[in-house]
């Protein structure tokens, strides 16, 4: 793997963390007492690394372009897809590394193809 690639798997696995911290807002809400319960939380964090590591499985598998025009978000595991690829195959491929990532319940796939 060129230094290239090393350093853009890098920044996307970065941008996929940040980007993850906005995906579920419920999943930390806080209960009546103010706080927000422990199960929430690491429910969270729990998506917000799946993010993560299926953002990553798409770099690898689909190539950086391709996995920067999909976008990631999870809650309670169920991992969802959306955006645009080139073709079916670039989706399927797509849809297919999602389901590999230990952690992922479900992949609801909403990518649309490119015309």
């Amino acid at each position: 793997m060129s230094k290239h690639s090393i350093n853009m798997l890098a920044a996307l696995a970065a941008l996929g963390l940040g980007l993850s911290a906005c995906a579920s807002s419920q999943s930390a809400a806080a209960g009546s007492d103010g706080k927000a319960s422990q199960s929430s939380v690491e429910r969270y964090f729990d998506d917000a690394g799946l993010t993560t590591k299926v953002k990553a499985e798409l770099v690898k598998d689909v190539g950086a372009k391709a996995a920067t025009e999909v976008t990631v978000t999870t809650e309670h595991g169920v991992v969802q897809l959306a955006g645009f690829a080139s073709s079916r195959d670039e989706a399927d491929r797509a849809v297919a590394a999602a389901k590999q990532v230990t952690g992922v319940r479900d992949v609801k796939d909403d990518i649309r193809i490119k015309q």
